[in-house]
C-alpha cells in the first residue's frame, strides 16, 4: 500500500536524525510522491497511531517528544479480563490472512512472513478495544483454520500448536483514535486512548507481535506489588 511506503521512509527519516520537530505536510508529501492527500493523511496517521508523532490541528505534524519507561504490569487475556469485570465480552473479525509484517513488526518477530488478524473487541456491546496482531507464519499458520470469533488465540497456540509462551514485552502509552481507527470505535478522530505494544515468546522465540489500541475512558490500570522486592530488583512479571 502506497501509505505504508511513505509512513516507512518517514520513519527511516526521523530514526536517521533527518526530523527534528516538525514532519512534511499532507500536501508537501502528496507531491514527493505523486499521491493524493488522503493517502499521505492516512502515513502522518499512522506514526500518530504507533506514538511517532503529534497532530496539532491547524498547526501540523510534530515529532513525538521522548517518552521515559517506568513500573511493571500484567494485563489479562480479554475474556478473563471480561469475567473479572463482570462483562459480556464479544469479537468481531475484521480480516485474517497471511501477510508481509511491517518492518518494525519484522524486526521484533524476527520474519515478514507472517500472519495478520485484526479483531474488534466488544464488552456489553460496546466497542472498547482494537486488536491487530502478527503471528510467525512459519509457527502459527494453522491459526486461520480456527473461529477467530470465538476462539482465545493464547489458547490456540498454548494448547493446540503446543508452544508454550514462556515470555512476554510489553509497552503501554497514552495514545488516540485516528483516522480508520477512530470510525471503528465510532468516535471523533483524537479521542483518548492507550496503546499497547507486545511481543510474546515460545523460549527465546518471537511467536506474535500484537497493537492493542483501548478506549481512554474505558480502561484503568491497577497493580499491586511489594515495595520491598521493588527495591532489591526482583519485581519484573511476566505473563
Amino acid at each position: 500500500m502506497k501509505y505504508k511506503r511513505i509512513k516507512d521512509q518517514l520513519l527511516q527519516a526521523i530514526r536517521a536524525g533527518r526530523y527534528t520537530h516538525a514532519l512534511p505536510s499532507e500536501p508537501a508529501l502528496a507531491r514527493q510522491y505523486g499521491v493524493s492527500r488522503m493517502t499521505a493523511r492516512r502515513a502522518l496517521e499512522e506514526l500518530v497511531r504507533e506514538g511517532y508523532a503529534l497532530r496539532v490541528p491547524g498547526k501540523g505534524t510534530f515529532l513525538a517528544e521522548r517518552r521515559f519507561s517506568q513500573g511493571f504490569f500484567r494485563v489479562r487475556p480479554f475474556y478473563a479480563y471480561a469475567a473479572a469485570q463482570g462483562a459480556r465480552p464479544a469479537t468481531r473479525l475484521v480480516s485474517a490472512g497471511f501477510a508481509e509484517a511491517p518492518e518494525p513488526v519484522a524486526q521484533k518477530l524476527g520474519t515478514r512472513e507472517a500472519v495478520c488478524v485484526r479483531r474488534m473487541r466488544y464488552l456489553d456491546g460496546t466497542p472498547v478495544l482494537f486488536e491487530t496482531r502478527y503471528l510467525r507464519r512459519d509457527l502459527c499458520a494453522a491459526v486461520l483454520e480456527e473461529d477467530l470469533e470465538a476462539e482465545s488465540l493464547h489458547e490456540l497456540l498454548v494448547q493446540k500448536l503446543g508452544l508454550p509462551l514462556t515470555r512476554v514485552w510489553q509497552r503501554l502509552e497514552a495514545s488516540e483514535l485516528v483516522g480508520e481507527l477512530a470510525r471503528w470505535f465510532g468516535l471523533p478522530s483524537g479521542f483518548p486512548a492507550f496503546r499497547m505494544e507486545r511481543v510474546t515468546f515460545t523460549f527465546e522465540t518471537p511467536v506474535t507481535w500484537v497493537e492493542y489500541f483501548m478506549r481512554g475512558d474505558r480502561y484503568v490500570f491497577e497493580d499491586t506489588f511489594s515495595p520491598q522486592a521493588e527495591a532489591a530488583g526482583v519485581g519484573e512479571r511476566a505473563e
